[in-house]
């Protein structure tokens, strides 16, 4: 399966097209083009330097408030043990602020989060620092209670 991820408003640059080819699943990028320069300026991804593409700097950007805060971004995966970590953030989540159909479709995913392997993949991975392991036990704990 094929997801397109925008690259809004930072279409033309390099680094943004590396970090959208980097996400797991992801087996091109379509970035908009408006003239022969931006054409011009995209196919110069084949040409540029590695330090041209590192995106690195673009983690630092996430917002202070939202540090230990699971937004749903799918950066941890792909999760050794096969999780859906962020569907399964979402809907604990919404099931603690009692949405019952959250909590209803929790039950029917395929893994849960009591198969957390608790490797620490995920929280090397997270731009916003969340402490996974001992939300998948907080996870875990509120759906078999």
């Amino acid at each position: 399966m094929q997801r397109l991820l925008p690259l809004a408003g930072s279409y033309r640059s390099i680094n943004a097209i590396q970090y959208a080819l980097d996400k797991p699943g992801v087996l091109r990028v379509l970035p908009g083009i408006r003239n022969v320069e931006d054409v011009k300026h995209l196919l110069g991804f084949f040409d540029a330097a590695e330090e041209e593409r590192d995106y690195s700097a673009l983690g630092s950007y996430a917002p202070t408030e939202m540090a230990g805060t699971c937004v749903y971004c799918n950066h941890c995966q792909p999760c050794p043990a096969g999780l859906n970590v962020g569907l399964m953030n979402k809907y604990y989540d919404l099931a603690k602020a009692g949405d019952t159909m959250a909590a209803d479709h929790y039950p029917n995913m395929e893994l849960h989060a009591d198969s957390c392997i608790q490797c620490g993949h995920c929280e090397s991975r997270f731009p916003f620092h969340v402490k996974q392991m001992a939300r998948m036990e907080e996870i875990n704990s509120f759906f078999n209670r």
